[in-house]
This record gives C-alpha cells, structure tokens and sequence, in this order.
C-alpha cells in the first residue's frame, strides 16, 4: 500500500510539473504580444535578410511595421524592363504591400523619398523630423535597420542607418529601448557557394560582414518561417528573378537558420529574443 502511495505521488509530482513548465512556455510566447517592433530600410526589397526574423515575431503576435524611406523609383532591373520613375515606384509599392501580406505584417510605410537623393542637405534635415515622428506615433519597443556597412556599402542603406541612429539615441526612453543592426557573420561567409544568378554572385562577394563576436543577437528561425519569407521576397518581381531569390536565401542559410544582429551601442551578452 506505501509503494502505491509512493508510486501515485510520484505521478501527481511529475504530472505538476509538466503544468507548470507549459504555463512558463506559454508566458514566454504570450509575453511578445504586447510588444512593438519597427523595420527602417532605405528601399522596399531591403528587409529580405530579415524577412524570417519579421515571419516568426508576426507568428508570436508582435506588431511589427516595416518602413520604407525611398519609393524606389530608380530600382531598374534588366529582367523586369520598366522605366525609371512612377510607373516603377507604383509596381514596388505594390510588391511591399505583397510582401506584407505573405508575411502577416502591418501594410508598408513608405516616406516617398528619391533613391539616391538621402545625402541632400535638405533631406538630411526632413528624414530626422519623419523617423522622430514615426517613433511618436507607433512608439515601437525595437528599431532594426542596417549597421554602418549598409549591407554591401550602399550609400542610401548608410544614411538611413546613421539618421535612424541619431534620432534614437535622442529620443530613447523606456519603451523605446532597442535599437539593433542587421549583421551577416564574416565568420560564415563562404567564397566558393555555388549560386545560380549574377546577381547572387554580386551580393555574395560584396557583402559587408560583421565579426560573430560582435553580434549580440542570434535570433533562429524554422523552416515553416522560412518557406513564408522566401515566399514574401519573390513578391519583389520588378528587382529578382526566381534564381536570384533562391541565391539570397542560401547566402542567409549559411548562418545555421539564424538572423545576428546587435545592439548599436554594444553589449557583451548573447541572446535569442530581440526584446531582451
């Protein structure tokens, strides 16, 4: 009779537990929800690299928006063969909103500037007034944009990584508290990766990387996430062709399933959940 006693208090203990764990791992999936998150790229098709990262904190009910500062009007792409100008920004506008969708993400914000024109004296000035504004109104708890390196040295990447920096630093508060940089691991580049596009190719080689040590954030994704984000970036018909997309997601798969990214002022701690 003791050992069956023994026997059932074992079960009752075991069983106590495994509530409890469920309870603390449904806390953790509940506890994104209330939780904000802002994307600041210079053209829509920039959030590619981060387009699992984007899928997965959509999948854990974060609000997420994702801002475009150019209308990429002058993104012309041999393969799609559309002209410089409205015609062009009125397809990418929509490529955004289709990206959006596939990733279950708020509609784009676009802030309608000229590709190129973000080193001008006066849009240095009006660019800091709209990202202080955006941060006003949708009060995000993280910020994302690219790091000094603008992900291949693009100039329109590096001036909205250093005036979304400024305006944060300025304005930082308790609920605006994380602002990260896009990293690519220089320690997971690979010279001979076998890719099927020129394009690819281009990226692959001229990637501005980031020493691992640095990147204080590995944030992983499965292949579900995965598959959505390829699915959202083929959107981007009028910049890739299919082979290029593809080449884009093995450069990404070179980092074991994770997007690294860090905090702008540092940190000497590794985590897995941005809002850490």
């Amino acid at each position: 009779m003791n050992k069956l006693l023994s026997i059932l208090c074992t079960l009752i203990i075991l069983v106590a537990c495994k509530n409890s764990r469920n309870k603390e791992n449904e806390t953790e999936v509940v506890s994104n929800k209330t939780k904000s998150l802002m994307a600041i790229f210079a053209h829509p098709d920039d959030e590619i690299v981060i387009s699992p990262l984007l899928t997965k904190y959509a999948n854990e009910g974060v609000t997420i928006n994702l801002v475009f500062v150019t209308d990429g009007s002058k993104g012309v792409a041999e393969h799609a063969n559309i002209p410089v100008g409205d015609s062009l920004a009125k397809v990418r506008m929509e490529e955004a909103l289709c990206v959006t969708k596939t990733l279950g993400i708020n509609p784009p914000i676009f802030l309608k500037y000229t590709d190129g024109d973000l080193a001008l004296y006066e849009n240095l000035y009006s660019l800091d007034d709209k990202i202080d504004s955006l941060f006003t109104k949708h009060n995000p708890n993280v910020v994302i944009t690219f790091g000094p390196g603008g992900e291949y040295g693009h100039s329109d990447h590096r001036i909205v990584s250093n005036i979304v920096t400024e305006v944060f630093q300025r304005e930082a508060s308790e609920t605006l508290n994380q602002l990260l940089y896009y990293g690519f691991p220089k320690e997971a580049q690979a010279d001979d990766l076998k890719l099927k596009s020129k394009v690819g190719n281009w990226f692959n080689e001229n990637w501005k990387t980031t020493q691992k040590r640095f990147l204080t954030h590995r944030i992983p994704f499965n292949e579900n996430e995965l598959t959505i984000a390829h699915k959202g970036s083929s959107c981007h018909k009028s910049q890739y062709t299919p082979d290029t997309i593809d080449d884009l997601f093995a450069i990404m798969k070179q980092t074991d399933n994770a997007i690294y990214l860090r905090s702008w002022n540092g940190s000497k701690t590794l985590t897995d959940n941005i809002f850490d």
